[in-house]
């Protein structure tokens, strides 16, 4: 993938009302390679993914509507974002039949994401695809795609995230693999054991240039779906880094997630 060498400054440590190189006392601002013009109001955006079926969590309700700590799931990524300057606007993707529910939990956590439902699609890649259509007539500099079931997302790792972008067109947060990995073949025979030092358990956000991951998920033509966003990117021929996520940022999948993540909020002293 080629970049046409355009230079969008962006604000690493707030948010400004415009992309011209600045010097604050608040921070430094990162130059960004990147095909597309400036954006005109909007910086930083941010992708949250709602719209998953939920089929592994029984009872057919969107998990990211389940009560954790007496408050819903998604109202967790939806704080984290809302009160980071660096982001200016979020759209959360949602199903249809949840559409009133979530924007109720906007109107209490997320002023950022009040005009920002959209619809979700059939699958997640088609869900993220809508996310993005929906700020491409605005430009932004770059964009986080989070997936709701993780609500312990962290400022840092938009931080850190963004200023990846200075380096490569995509940043995935992620942990380091600690266990030992094993490679099988069909009968459960180990082949090799693999160099975990290599591994990383791929989390959200992950963040990249806007236009380019924009003009990714335009090109792909599933199936076979990419299993994340950054793979889209890949396939694309962008190059993708990794900065340090956090073992507690799990997502939620099942009943007993819920259990887990109760523990960690208690764990993390979060309020309920």
């Amino acid at each position: 993938m080629r970049f046409a060498q355009k230079t969008v400054a962006i604000a690493i440590s707030g948010v400004h009302s415009n992309l011209q190189t600045q010097r604050t006392s608040r921070g430094a601002i990162y130059s960004l390679n990147m095909s597309t013009p400036k954006p005109n109001k909007i910086e930083v955006v941010a992708v949250i993914v709602a719209a998953g079926k939920s089929s592994r969590m029984g009872g057919g309700r969107n998990k990211v509507l389940h009560l954790l700590g007496g408050r819903p799931v998604l109202s967790y990524s939806l704080e984290i974002f809302q009160n980071c300057q660096r982001i200016s606007k979020i759209a959360v993707v949602g199903r249809e039949e949840d559409r009133d529910e979530i924007s109720a939990i906007i109107n209490i956590y997320s002023p950022k994401a009040k005009e920002g439902f959209v619809p979700g699609g059939a699958e997640r890649f088609d869900s993220v695809r809508n996310g993005l259509e929906f700020f491409a007539s605005a430009t932004p500099a770059a964009v986080l795609i989070h997936d709701a079931a993780r609500p312990f997302i962290q400022e840092r790792f938009i931080v850190d995230s963004l200023e990846q972008l200075s380096e490569a067109p995509g940043c995935v947060i992620g942990a380091p693999l600690k266990d030992t990995l094993k490679e099988t073949n069909a009968d459960d025979a180990v082949i090799r054991t693999r160099d975990r030092a290599k591994f990383w358990l791929a989390q959200t956000p992950q963040t990249f240039l806007f236009s380019s991951i924009l003009n990714a998920y335009r090109q792909c033509a599933p199936p076979p779906y990419p299993t994340d966003d950054g793979e889209v990117l890949e396939m694309a021929g962008g190059a993708v880094k990794m900065a340090k996520g956090s073992y507690l940022n799990m997502k939620i999948t099942t009943p007993e997630d819920i259990l887990l993540a109760e523990s960690i909020l208690l764990t993390l002293n979060r309020p309920l």
